[in-house]
C-alpha cells in the first residue's frame, strides 16, 4: 500500500521559501481537488457573465431553438429527394400567368416560387460560362436541380422562422419553448410539406404567423396597436392570395372576440355589487368594438385579396370568373358509386331547383357520364366534353359562359342539398376526423409518384433527381424505409381533439384555482380550433376527401394546443420562474445607479 509522504524541499537556496511535495493517494486526492475546483471556477465564471449580459442568454436561448426547428429540415434536404403535389405543382411554377396559375390555383405561390428557380439557373448558367437568364424565366421557367433546390430551402427556413416566432408569442418560459420546439421537430407534417413543391406549402407556413398575431391582439386588455392590426390584416391577405379556402380565416378574430364578449356578457350576472357590474358592461362593450374591427379588418381583407385577382387577371387579359363550379365537379365524384335508380332521382331533384337551361344540360350530361357503377370517373375529360357540348369556341372563346354554369349548378345542388348530398359530405367529414398524421404525408409521396403514370403532363421533370433513373416503388420505399414519417403512429384527429379538450378543461381549472384571467386566450384557441373545423367541412362540401386537406384542421388545432400548454405552464409558475423575468429586472435597476 501506498502512503502518503510530504517532503519540504526549498524552491530557492537563498530563499526561505519552501515547496511541499506531495505523493500517493494524497497526491491524488489534492489533483482532483484541484481539478473540480478549476471547472468549478470556470462555471461561476460563466454564469457570472452571462446573467451580466441578458441579450447573451437571449441569444443562446434562440439559437438552441432554431438549431432544434432545422435539424429535421438539414436532415430532408440531405437524404429525402423533393416531393412534388403532382400535376398541380407542375402547373404552378412553370405556366404562364392565367387561368391556372391566378383563379384554379392562388397567386401568390405561383409566382413567389418562380424567385429560387429563377436563382438556382442563373447560377447554373455562371457555372456553365452562360449568359444570365432574361426575366421572361420568370414566366416560362425552366425547372434545374439546383433552383429546386433553392425553393425546398427557402421553405424551410421560412417554417423555421414561423414556427419560432409562434412559440416565442406562446410562452415566455423557455423550457416550455424548448419542449414546444421539440415538439414541433419531430412531427413529419410540417415539414414534409415544406419539402414538397405545391402552394399548400406556402398556406401552411403563412398561417403560423397568422396565428401568432392574432394571439398577440387577442391579449390586449385595451386598445390594440394600430401595427398589429395591419400586420394581420396584411398575413391574412397573403393567405387568402395563396389558397382561397384561407378566406375562413377572416372569421378567427371575430369568433375569438365574440366568445369572449359573450364570457363577459353572462358574468355581468353574477356580478356582486354595482361597480362591478359596470366594470364588466365596460369589459363587454370593449371586446365587442374588437370584434366589429376584427370583422371590418377580415371584409377587406377578403375584398383587397379579390381585387387583387381581377387585376391580375386584367393584366394578363383573361376574364376574371369563380373556379368553385369546376372545383364542385371533384365532389360529385359519389355519384359513380350509386346505383343508376338513386343517381337520377337525385339529379331530377337538383334540376328542379335551376331554371338555367345550360345547368339543366350539365345534369343532363351528368345521367351519361357513368354508364358503369365505378368511382374512378374522370373529371377532367367530363369538364372537356361538358365545355364542347354546351358551348363552341366561337360563342365562349374565353370560357366565361361555362364556367358560370358550373357555378350555377353548384347552387342547383346546393340549395337546398338533397339527403344523399349529406350523407356523402358527413362521410368525407368523418373520414377527415379518423386520419392520421402518416396519412397525410404518405399521400405526399403517392402525388410525388403520379409523374410515372402521366410523364406526358410534365415533361420537364424527367431530368430532376426525383424522377431520373427512378421508379414509383423506389420513391415510395423511401417513406417505408424512413420511421420519422410513421409518427405519430394510430393517432387519428380525434384522439388529438380529446387531449385538446382536456388541456382545455386543465387551463379552465387551473385558471379559477389561481384567480388568473384566462377567457381572451380561452376563446382564441378555441376559435383556432372551430375555424379548422370549419375549414375542413367547407373541403367536404366543395371536393372530395383527400388526406392533405387536412392539413389546416391539423395545424390550426396544433397552434391552438401548443398556446393552450404555454397558458397553462405559466399559470403554474410564478413571474420569477418565467424566462429572462429576472434578467429584465436587473437590467432595469442597472439603468438607475444608486445614489
Amino acid at each position: 500500500m501506498i502512503t502518503d509522504c510530504f517532503d519540504a524541499v526549498a524552491l530557492d537556496p537563498r530563499s526561505n521559501k519552501f515547496g511541499i511535495t506531495i505523493c500517493g493517494d494524497g497526491l491524488m486526492r489534492e489533483l482532483e481537488r484541484s481539478f473540480n475546483s478549476i471547472w468549478l471556477k470556470a462555471f461561476v465564471c460563466f454564469k457570472t457573465r452571462v446573467s451580466a449580459r441578458p441579450g447573451l442568454l437571449r441569444f443562446s436561448a434562440s439559437t438552441i431553438l432554431v438549431a432544434i426547428l432545422l435539424t429535421p429540415s438539414i436532415w430532408m434536404l440531405s437524404v429525402i429527394p423533393p416531393l412534388w403535389r403532382d400535376v398541380d405543382a407542375y402547373v404552378q411554377v412553370t405556366q404562364p400567368p392565367g387561368l391556372g396559375t391566378i383563379l384554379q390555383w392562388g397567386p401568390l405561390y405561383c409566382f413567389v416560387a418562380r424567385i429560387p428557380l429563377y436563382f438556382g439557373y442563373a447560377i447554373g448558367c455562371v457555372g456553365a460560362g452562360a449568359p444570365l437568364p432574361t426575366p421572361s424565366f420568370l414566366i416560362h421557367p425552366i425547372l434545374t436541380d439546383l433552383g429546386v433546390f433553392l425553393l425546398l430551402l427557402s421553405q424551410h427556413v421560412s417554417l423555421c422562422i414561423a414556427t419560432f416566432y409562434l412559440i416565442a408569442v406562446t410562452t415566455r418560459l423557455f423550457w416550455v419553448r424548448l419542449t414546444l420546439a421539440v415538439a414541433w421537430a419531430v412531427n413529419p407534417l410540417f415539414y414534409t410539406f415544406a419539402h414538397c413543391v405545391g402552394s399548400e406549402t406556402l398556406g401552411m407556413i403563412l398561417l403560423l404567423p397568422v396565428g401568432a398575431t392574432g394571439l398577440r391582439i387577442i391579449r390586449y386588455p385595451c386598445r390594440v396597436p394600430g401595427k398589429e392590426w395591419l400586420l394581420f390584416g396584411i398575413l391574412l391577405w397573403l393567405c387568402i392570395l395563396t389558397r382561397h379556402i384561407n378566406a375562413t380565416l377572416a372569421g378567427l378574430l371575430p369568433l375569438s372576440f365574440f366568445l369572449v364578449s359573450a364570457y363577459r356578457l353572462i358574468m355581468i350576472r353574477f356580478a356582486r355589487s354595482k361597480l362591478l357590474d359596470r366594470w364588466r358592461r365596460l369589459q363587454a362593450r370593449q371586446v365587442f368594438q374588437k370584434a366589429t374591427l376584427a370583422v371590418a379588418v377580415g371584409i377587406s381583407c377578403i375584398v383587397f385579396a379579390n381585387v387583387s385577382l381581377r387585376g391580375l387577371c386584367h393584366a394578363v387579359q383573361i376574364p376574371y370568373h369563380s373556379t368553385v363550379g369546376f372545383t364542385f365537379l371533384f365532389r360529385l365524384k359519389f355519384l359513380a358509386g350509386l346505383p343508376a335508380e338513386k343517381r337520377n332521382q337525385l339529379l331530377d331533384k337538383v334540376a328542379k331547383n335551376t331554371d338555367s337551361s345550360d345547368v339543366k344540360k350539365v345534369i343532363s350530361l351528368l345521367r351519361d357520364a357513368f354508364p358503369n357503377e365505378t368511382s374512378n370517373w374522370d373529371v377532367m375529360a367530363f369538364n372537356k366534353k361538358a365545355q364542347a357540348s354546351l358551348f363552341s369556341p366561337e360563342i365562349d372563346p374565353r370560357g366565361e359562359k361555362f364556367y358560370l354554369a358550373l357555378n350555377r349548378t353548384v347552387q342547383a345542388f346546393l340549395y337546398p342539398p338533397e339527403k344523399i348530398l349529406l350523407g356523402a359530405i358527413a362521410i368525407d367529414f368523418k373520414r377527415s376526423q379518423e386520419a392520421t398524421m402518416p396519412s397525410v404525408v404518405r399521400q405526399l409521396f403517392a402525388s410525388t409518384t403520379r409523374y410515372f403514370s402521366y410523364p406526358e403532363s410534365m415533361p420537364d421533370h424527367a431530368t430532376l433527381l426525383t424522377f431520373r433513373d427512378k421508379s414509383a416503388a423506389e420513391i415510395m420505399a423511401i417513406f417505408k424505409k424512413h420511421s420519422y414519417f410513421h409518427h405519430p403512429k394510430n393517432f387519428s384527429y380525434n384522439a388529438f381533439l380529446f387531449s385538446w379538450c382536456v388541456n382545455l378543461a386543465l387551463l379552465a381549472v387551473l385558471a379559477k384555482m389561481r384567480k388568473e384571467k384566462v377567457a381572451a386566450v380561452f376563446s382564441y384557441a378555441a376559435a383556432l380550433m372551430l375555424v379548422g373545423l370549419f375549414m375542413m367541412l367547407a373541403n367536404c362540401v366543395l371536393n372530395v376527401f383527400q388526406p392533405r386537406y387536412t392539413l389546416p384542421m391539423w395545424e390550426l388545432t396544433i397552434v391552438s394546443a401548443s398556446i393552450l400548454v404555454g397558458e397553462m405552464i405559466e399559470s403554474l409558475f410564478s413571474p420569477s420562474r418565467r424566462l429572462f423575468s429576472g434578467l429584465d429586472e436587473q437590467a432595469k435597476r442597472s439603468d438607475h445607479p444608486k445614489k
